[in-house]
């Protein structure tokens, strides 16, 4: 019996189930029912919308299901009001209701809540199935550039999250070379999930990191602590697994981790080494990464690259952190007359 704080009985059933009928589909021993469509009075709508999404604005599949749930429950407010022929007889009063009924009643982020309606309204002029473009009705979210500063750690914290990883355990070699390569190159979790066999140049000690969020490609050396922490880890990867990413799931059915797996490791390490941030623990890390870099001087050009950013303004976010040059053009505190 576990006594585990997030121990659930029903849960590890609910798991253990779901990979044994996985299983039985695998080896044809078993064919999943299909699911039942749900049919709503806004069907007709909603599917078709998620399919421009995914075709013609080519967004993540997180991205798409997060604004199918907040989309579900927006039209689910309508009722019949979003039927086909009373959708365009609505007024501008009627949806400017729906709208602040569902910014009070949801728990979504409300910046991403309102960008997710202004497109959807978007979409619904574009294709005529409202007289007028009600996107102008979805409140402003007023969000300042620049307004925050970048959350990193001290590298006495990194140094103690290494310390506290047992690596002598198949689970240990694991969560330490995640966290080298984060540390080191200042990655992301989904760069650092979507990492495969064949990005690790060994015979010219390169790493490849492949592109996120509208960023580029990028290659970097191969330090040589991060190499050791790979070899180490690997020598624990499951030999007969058909999957080329690296880094697993050691239970079977051995699956990779994803970008969500990645961040719960971070943070139960942050954990364990005792070590709080006010931010996400993934971000955290990409962040410390290059306010280090900043301290020691390097270029933001340089910064930019092997960060992934397409484009160098997005890289100026870190300059804030850069005490020393901030210390440079600081001006004397005026004294009292």
């Amino acid at each position: 019996r576990s006594v585990g704080p997030k121990y659930s009985p029903q849960g590890d059933t609910r798991l253990s189930l779901k990979h044994l009928f996985a299983y039985l589909a695998e080896v044809n021993v078993w064919r999943p029912p299909k699911p039942e469509a749900v049919i709503t009075p806004y069907t007709w709508l909603l599917n078709p919308y998620l399919r421009y999404l995914q075709v013609e604005r080519k967004l993540s599949p997180m991205n798409i299901a997060h604004q199918h749930r907040e989309l579900d429950l927006f039209l689910g407010r309508w009722g019949h009001k979003a039927s086909r022929e009373r959708l365009r007889k609505l007024t501008a009063e009627t949806v400017e209701g729906l709208i602040q009924a569902h910014f009070k009643e949801s728990t979504a982020c409300p910046a991403s809540l309102a960008s997710a309606l202004r497109q959807f309204f978007h979409y619904c002029a574009k294709h005529r199935h409202t007289q007028v473009d009600f996107a102008g009705l979805v409140p402003t979210i007023r969000r300042y550039r620049h307004a925050s500063l970048p959350k990193g750690m001290e590298d006495s914290a990194l140094e103690r999250m290494l310390k506290a990883v047992k690596r002598d355990t198949p689970f240990g070699a694991r969560d330490y070379a995640i966290l080298m390569l984060m540390m080191a190159y200042g990655i992301r979790g989904i760069s650092v999930a979507q990492l495969l066999l064949e990005d690790i140049d060994w015979h010219h000690s390169r790493v490849r990191i492949r592109a996120q969020k509208g960023g580029k490609e990028v290659v970097v050396p191969l330090l040589e602590p991060v190499g050791e922490a790979l070899i180490e880890c690997l020598r624990h990867r499951p030999s007969d697994t058909p999957f080329r990413e690296v880094f697993l799931g050691l239970r079977a059915p051995f699956q990779p981790l994803s970008g969500f797996a990645i961040a719960r490791i971070v943070v139960e390490h942050m954990k364990k080494a005792g070590v709080k941030t006010p931010g996400s623990g993934v971000r955290t890390l990409r962040h410390s990464w290059a306010i280090r870099a900043l301290a020691h001087n390097s270029a933001i050009k340089s910064i930019a690259d092997v960060l992934g950013h397409r484009y160098i303004d997005t890289t100026f976010i870190y300059a804030k952190a850069d005490l020393n040059s901030l210390r440079e053009v600081a001006m004397p505190w005026p004294g009292k007359e």
